[in-house]
């Protein structure tokens, strides 16, 4: 991948953080500069700033495009483009999208969203990732369709069905397990559609925060939400005129369901936040990698989406069920990365084939590329032997005993949910305190407490909120919880310091519900440095609360009234029950 960046420092983390995940890197500082790289070695991803000295990232994407490149035609398509754009420009980066980007991402960056994203692309990409039109493409006929290959009488009738449907407007479901392949079918029905010349704007749910998905989908206005400082249009709008291909729908919140039924129903959204309908002039295609039904029948996804879903279907066989295939796509692979790499190899052996036959491939088409990708480059002659075949690589030898985080983690989600058996119910004895109101009818002698505390000792007492805390958050039980915590706050390194400050106060004035003396105390802060952050950040301060009030004009903390209950009755109230008796 080319990464494009002109801060030193963000393009220093960026390109360590990718390099950790095993991914090759080139770095450049300008437009130009990457301009230069690619005519040299051609990148299969571009990860650039919108917003470059010179050159601008949209007049990059526009000179790598074919018909843009100076000489000859070049032998290999131009890369997929990831636009990197600051909040105040998203409206430029969705142009991008309509200009051909894959996907854009917001300032501060994400890294780990960014190396999924990355990785999505390099393996589910466009045709480029299969077929190169190169003068010595041994394939040609009917094997080769949009840019998969396949002459298994399975993938004939799937390449009949993209035929069938690309003409209509009927949303199209693609069903298949992960890595056969369906990105590409939802590019070929896009390419084939009347719909062709629009942008192909690919969603991948499990890719953005549930929190976001929304927005991500069908913009929003400003102020929407917190950290909403400027309206945006989402996927929705930036497809205009083309298709949105949304991977992995079953992953999709229950309330962005109901919004997506909608807009499949009538063809029309409204932006979070907003309040005027927009015309949804877009083909919809979605994907998934598991059973809708099962979970329809779970309650997880909505039935009725389902069927507007899948008014036509799409079904990709496993590699396993189209062993066939298997060969042609490892000489196209052998031949492309060989080339890549600068290593002799150039055609598989009886025994190579067989292996790679015999192989059940549960990581599909993605699988096999990888181990071709391997075996070209540690290939050491022009006949590849069943021995240079990269099968098994980089899988640990387990412990005896040790499972995987797969098997736990299904466990877990299988295991029933057993409640804790109730407790004896406590009888215990009730005491009226001569300043507190008793009733006209004789109270009974005991209550019969249903749930009782599980110990009397203090740590299973209610305790009074120390000076500045926070009674709602209470502590992540673990990790994965935390992630989860509407009161964690996540920030990727690379963060400035300015965007960070501005990102904790505004959630901690979000959990202390706007009481900005009590969000001032939890940050350590006075009350008047609290009122300039806000003024600088464009928050609404009142007069009086901005020229620093005195403590006693703040409103009271309705926590600050919550009497502290304790187990045993004051000396008072044992007097004056000791005199009514």
């Amino acid at each position: 991948m080319l990464l494009v960046e002109d801060e030193p420092d963000q393009a220093a983390i960026l390109e360590a953080v990718l390099r950790h995940e095993g991914l090759d890197v080139v770095v450049a500082s300008s437009g130009e500069q990457a301009l230069e790289i690619h005519q040299r070695t051609p990148a299969d991803v571009l990860v650039t700033d919108l917003n470059l000295p010179g050159m601008t990232g949209v007049d990059l994407m526009r000179r790598l495009s074919p018909g843009e490149l100076e000489g000859p035609e070049p032998k290999t398509p131009p890369p997929a483009v990831v636009m990197v754009t600051g909040a105040a420009s998203i409206t430029s980066a969705v142009d991008a999208l309509k200009l051909g980007a894959a996907d854009y991402l917001q300032k501060p960056l994400d890294p780990a969203r960014l190396v999924l994203l990355v990785r999505q692309l390099l393996s589910d990409g466009p045709a480029r990732e299969f077929v190169e039109g190169d003068d010595d493409d041994p394939l040609h006929g009917q094997l080769v369709f949009e840019g998969m290959i396949g002459g298994s009488a399975r993938m004939r009738e799937v390449f009949t069905r993209i035929e069938r449907v690309a003409a209509t407007m009927a949303p199209v479901l693609i069903v298949g397990e992960s890595g056969t392949g369906k990105e590409l079918v939802a590019r070929a029905i896009h390419n084939r559609s009347r719909r062709r010349a629009g942008p192909f704007v690919p969603v991948h749910t499990g890719a953005i925060p549930r929190e976001l998905i929304g927005s991500e989908l069908f913009g929003h206005e400003k102020g929407s939400f917190t950290g909403a400082f400027a309206a945006a249009e989402g996927k929705f709008e930036a497809a205009a005129g083309g298709t949105v291909f949304l991977d992995e729908v079953g992953t999709m919140d229950a309330a962005v369901q109901v919004s997506l039924l909608r807009v499949l129903e009538t063809y029309r959204f409204t932006r979070v936040g907003g309040r005027k309908e927009i015309e949804a002039d877009v083909r919809v295609v979605a994907a998934t990698n598991k059973d809708l039904l099962d979970l329809v029948d779970d309650c997880v996804f909505r039935e009725d989406l389902y069927y507007r879903l899948n008014v036509f279907t799409v079904t990709l066989p496993p590699l396993r069920e189209r062993r066939e295939d298997i060969l042609p796509i490892a000489e196209r692979f052998l031949l492309k990365f060989a080339k890549r790499y600068g290593t002799p190899a150039r055609r598989l052996t009886d025994a190579a084939v067989e292996r790679l036959t015999e192989h059940d491939w549960p990581g599909n088409v993605r699988e096999l590329r990888n181990v071709i990708e391997q075996t070209a480059l540690f290939a050491s002659s022009e006949m590849v032997s069943a021995n240079d075949v990269q099968l098994g690589q980089g899988r640990i030898e387990r412990r005896s005993g040790r499972r995987g985080y797969d098997s736990v983690a299904s466990q877990r989600a299988a295991a029933p949910v057993v409640p804790p058996e109730p407790a004896e119910p406590l009888s215990v004895p009730i005491i009226h305190p001569a300043d507190m109101a008793v009733p006209s009818d004789p109270a009974p002698s005991h209550v019969v407490v249903a749930q009782p505390p599980p110990s009397v000792g203090p740590a299973s007492l209610p305790r009074r909120p120390q000076e500045g805390s926070i009674p709602d958050a209470e502590p992540p039980r673990d990790a994965g919880e935390a992630a989860e915590h509407p009161l964690v706050l996540r920030l990727p390194v690379g963060t400035r310091l300015a965007d960070a400050e501005r990102k904790l106060i505004l959630l901690t004035l979000e959990a202390v519900r706007g009481n900005k003396q009590r969000a001032a105390r939890v940050l350590g802060i006075s009350r008047r440095g609290l009122y300039s952050k806000l003024q600088a950040y464009g928050e609404h301060v009142g007069g009086h609360e901005a020229q620093g009030p005195a403590e006693s004009a703040e409103p009271a903390d309705p926590v600050d009234d919550v009497p502290v209950v304790t187990d045993e009755p004051s000396l008072e109230e044992l007097g004056s029950v000791r005199g009514d008796a």
